[in-house]
């Protein structure tokens, strides 16, 4: 993690929600969202190991939830706390795996997803709008490329035996599919052993590494964190293998004939996968993407991958640092600080490249008359504020932080929900009139950025 992270952290724990504890809550109304209780018969929820509970949903479809409904299902799950700076909030996220009797893995389908033993229950704080990472997710699947799907729900905790459950309401949560490789999630064939190599796919990230075997170093000094197969399932051969693959298409980058259409980096890299990660990250401005929670996955065809998108709730204005909360400038380009780590030298080399930069300029025009158009990103604003209108009132009574400062809000803060949804059309609307204005200079070659 950079010093420059750290110290906003350090911040923000000071003055987020410690000062803000919730209130007594008692939940007395119906819900126009699918209900999650979380029940750990008094156990608490910690970073690790996991502990033992039963979820039940209550999702009666269009008809109102109550929590006086029967379950519609029930699972026994593991759950703990997940996430690294959004630890230091009240409101906590978690990771959960859905287990049969024994504690063995059980791939179970929630609130309409495909059946998966590995989600999260995300609760988006500092995210005042409760939606950014939805958008984000659902766009881009939207134009083609997987990102985790996510329902949002209303969670109670049950982790005191005394309490009633309606005292023990949490908010407004987003069920999440956990990134792993799978026919519904990260679609990568399974790595296998061939001969005496291997084949198959793998998925891998930039982000903070755990300790040793969780990551590996490229030839090209790229640090990379196992994630499918996981670093603690590979053996020494299968690790070099991924090592020297990955190096592959580095390699492949740095070559003189990289333009080669059939020789250069193409035959090893899908260019367009890159291209839909820069333009969804640029036109969120996520504050973290290139540099953390950034994936990359060996696909079937044997290239390299950008994606999935991952964790924008600091993106569209809503991070103090990093020049975030204004609408102007590229992020990958930014001379603004962010994280004390390097950029990979791949964002260069392709920008180098005249039919990447005309490639890249088409998509934008494509995707601006379709998906990218701002009547149907505003619409999608709008559909999913009213989604929330009620639950949105009651997260924010259980949590009173509207109109306050949670790490890294920037100025100014809205005082109420309807006005944190105006600030971020606003930001959006900005933000897609800068882009259509830049994006022929950037296109034009690496001097006129």
């Amino acid at each position: 993690m950079s010093i420059l992270r750290c110290h906003w952290i350090l911040l923000g724990a000071l003055f987020a929600t410690a000062s803000l504890a919730a209130e007594p809550f008692r939940f007395s109304a119906d819900s126009r969202l699918p209900i999650v209780i979380v029940d750990t018969a008094g156990a608490p929820i910690a970073d690790e190991p996991k502990t033992d509970a039963v979820m039940s949903i209550i999702d009666r479809g269009n008809r109102p939830n109550r929590l006086t409904d029967p379950p519609t299902s029930t699972s026994r799950i593991r759950i703990e706390i997940r996430g690294a700076s959004s630890q230091m909030f009240d409101k906590k996220s978690y990771g959960f795996e859905s287990v049969n009797k024994s504690g063995k893995d059980r791939d179970v389908g929630l609130l309409g997803l495909p059946p998966e033993s590995d989600w999260i229950l995300y609760g988006p704080h500092s995210d005042k709008t409760l939606m950014r990472n939805y958008l984000a997710f659902r766009l881009s699947n939207q134009i083609g490329r997987y990102a985790p799907r996510a329902r949002f729900a209303e969670l109670f905790l049950r982790d005191s035996t005394t309490t009633p459950i309606e005292n023990q309401y949490v908010g407004v949560y987003l069920l999440v599919e956990k990134l792993k490789r799978g026919d519904d999630r990260v679609d990568v064939p399974r790595l296998k052993k061939k001969g005496d190599s291997f084949s198959g796919g793998y998925i891998v990230k930039i982000d903070r590494v755990d300790g040793p075997g969780s990551y590996f170093t490229s030839d090209f000094g790229t640090v990379l964190g196992h994630v499918s197969p996981r670093g603690d399932r590979l053996g020494d051969k299968r690790r070099k293998w991924i090592q020297q693959d990955f190096s592959r298409f580095e390699r492949s980058l740095a070559a003189d004939n990289f333009l080669d259409p059939q020789k250069g980096y193409a035959k090893y890299c899908d260019a367009d996968s890159f291209i839909d990660f820069f333009l969804l990250n640029e036109l969120f401005k996520n504050v973290d993407a290139y540099f953390l929670s950034t994936y990359l996955h060996r696909g079937k065809d044997g290239r390299v991958s950008m994606g999935p998108i991952w964790d924008l709730n600091l993106s569209t204005g809503n991070a103090s640092y990093g020049g975030v909360w204004h609408t102007e400038d590229w992020m990958l380009f930014s001379k603004e600080p962010r994280q004390a780590l390097s950029l990979p030298f791949w964002w260069d080399r392709l920008f180098e490249d005249p039919r990447f930069r005309a490639r890249l300029g088409e998509r934008w025009r494509d995707l601006r008359g379709d998906e990218f158009a701002i009547e149907a990103i505003l619409e999608s604003i709008d559909q999913t504020a009213a989604k929330l209108d009620s639950a949105q009132q009651r997260n924010f009574e259980r949590w009173p932080i509207l109109g306050s400062y949670i790490w890294p809000n920037p100025r100014p803060y809205a005082q109420d929900y309807p006005e944190e949804i105006r600030q971020l059309k606003r930001w959006l609307t900005s933000r897609i009139a800068w882009m259509d204005d830049n994006i022929q200079p950037l296109i034009a070659g690496p001097q006129s950025k």
